[in-house]
């Protein structure tokens, strides 16, 4: 890193031998500045990254650090530089050897989960005394944290079981696209089926009553008291408060506590139904079932394929039995964890806010996001004045947010994203043309359209490429009706690629800078198959 960045952007290391270690920007998950609570929050992830090689017991060190706002990791094999190979070959025979573990984990998992952010909803806020709600506080946090543990030991075997499925499917297949073997298991995502059919049923009950489609067509949407009172608007409503205890911890884009779910404003899922009704999309369960007579078709062409190997034939069913069984966990995961963990917290958070406001801590509910974790126990249990600081600390956060931070940070490395989640980076080459790794086969036309998060999900229309940092499955009603995907980061197993295959939607990733280089509305033409995005 030249000086010039050094001086703009300082770094205080946590720990002086840090500065020796090779730290990268975290784009795909939490790819702008975070408040203070934000990267207390990002702290969990961190933290549960840990915990998957502590529970695997490999000598590798994962840390998470928070540098003016922006979120940062460094991966390094424990040992001299001679052994790191070795330690890399350990730690991915331990990731096969606890595959065959993934499916009761996961089912065991579930129920947990749920007890875990019944936890933290549970918390009475409102009526607990001062201590009592500071020792809540760290309570919640804590049951957050271990949602994070088990998100990061709950993928190691099917991310593992994914790459070994499409190494082979590369191995007997000839010059296969990047995300062709990953279409095996397509059609088996079944949340995000629920999500989406959820959506069509607000869909045709708005339809069917002319007064609540108009109103869902406003702008803003109206609040669903408002839509209660119209005609039709009871089982309208009766359905949206259904779809909201199921998905309504969805919606936001990003890893940062700083954005609500559709729980907490569904005017953003009332916008999206409103697109619907212009432009109506086959229902879920029919493409999921298409998706997966494909993805048959395709297991019997490589059936085919080895008839006369039977020794290769019986290695390829146990690993397609075993990534239809627990390839979808790559999905749901987010699901289950990185969307629901978020939103339960953050629901939680913002009551705690609201009571600092009214004890004269903060001014509003909000503020509390510009406070640190560690800060509201005490300030619970002997409220101070903190506006000057809230005030202070949201100049500082406007002033990096509008920066363009360094990629890499700490020990020059020339190491480039690699494999299939993180995905490669190809060098530019041509003015015209913006290269990624095809992640989901097609090729769509149609205007650009920038979306750096939740906030501009109402400005895409049928038919826009939408061209953002990453996606998950908080995107999902965009993907109904948008022409294809266009992300600067990811690989053919990160969660743009897989949502947009479940999907049946055109998308290339990990072009790196699409988001910079290509402008909101300029006419694209994306090849899913090849990885090219011409620019008209």
């Amino acid at each position: 890193m030249n000086a010039s960045v050094t001086a703009s952007f300082p770094i205080a290391w946590s720990d002086p031998s840090d500065v020796e270690r090779s730290w990268r920007r975290d784009e795909m998950h939490s790819p702008f500045c975070l408040v203070p609570m934000s990267q207390d929050y990002v702290g969990l992830i961190g933290n549960g990254f840990a915990y998957r090689y502590e529970r695997l017991e490999v000598p590798i060190s994962m840390r998470a650090q928070i540098v003016n706002g922006y979120l940062y990791f460094s991966w390094v094999p424990i040992g001299p530089e001679s052994e790191h190979e070795a330690i890399v070959e350990q730690y991915l025979a331990t990731c096969r050897a606890h595959t065959p573990l993934a499916v009761d984990y996961w089912e065991r998992s579930v129920p947990e989960l749920r007890e875990l952010y019944a936890g933290i909803a549970a918390i009475e806020v409102e009526q607990l005394s001062v201590g009592e709600l500071a020792a809540a506080w760290d309570e919640a946090w804590e049951r957050a944290q271990r949602a994070w543990a088990i998100h990061f030991y709950a993928i190691t075997g099917p991310y593992q079981v994914m790459d070994d499925l499409a190494d082979f499917y590369e191995s007997v297949v000839e010059k296969p696209h990047p995300g062709e073997a990953l279409k095996l298991i397509q059609g088996t995502i079944h949340e995000l089926v629920g999500v989406d059919a959820g959506l069509g049923r607000l869909t045709d009950l708005a339809a069917a009553a002319p007064a609540v489609a108009n109103a869902v067509r406003a702008t803003p949407a109206p609040n669903p008291e408002r839509l209660a009172e119209l005609p039709g608007g009871d089982a309208f409503v009766s359905e949206l408060h259904s779809f909201l205890d199921e998905h309504g911890h969805l919606g936001q884009g990003f890893d940062d506590l700083a954005l609500a779910s559709w729980g907490e404003e569904p005017e953003m899922l009332l916008a999206e139904v409103a697109k619907r009704l212009e432009h109506p999309v086959e229902p879920a369960v029919t493409r999921a079932t298409r998706l997966a007579r494909e993805a048959d078709a395709l297991a019997d062409r490589v059936r085919g394929r080895l008839a006369d190997q039977p020794e290769k034939l019986v290695e390829f069913e146990r690993l397609l039995g075993l990534a239809r069984q627990i390839g979808p966990i790559t999905e749901t995961h987010n699901y289950w964890i990185d969307r629901m963990a978020q939103a339960r917290l953050r629901t939680f958070v913002m009551r705690v806010g609201r009571r600092l406001a009214g004890a004269g801590v903060i001014e509003q509910p909000g503020d509390v996001l510009f406070l640190r974790r560690a800060e509201v126990p005490d300030l619970l249990r002997e409220p101070a004045d903190r506006h000057a600081v809230v005030a202070g600390r949201k100049d500082e956060y406007d002033h990096w947010r509008s920066f363009s931070p360094p990629s890499k940070i700490g020990k020059p490395s020339d190491e480039e994203p690699s494999g299939r989640f993180g995905g490669a980076r190809f060098a530019k080459e041509d003015e015209a043309i913006v290269r990624g790794t095809g992640a989901s086969a097609g090729i769509a036309r149609g205007p650009a359209r920038i979306v750096l998060g939740p906030v501009d999900f109402a400005r895409v229309r049928p038919g826009d490429i939408i061209v953002a940092p990453s996606s998950n499955p908080s995107w999902v009603p965009l993907f109904t009706i948008a022409g294809g995907l266009v992300t600067n980061t990811g690989g053919v197993l990160s969660h743009a690629a897989v949502v947009a295959r479940e999907f049946d939607l055109p998308a290339v990733v990990g072009t790196g800078d699409a988001t910079t280089r290509i402008v909101d509305g300029q006419q694209l033409e994306l090849d899913g198959t090849t990885g090219f995005v011409r620019l008209l």
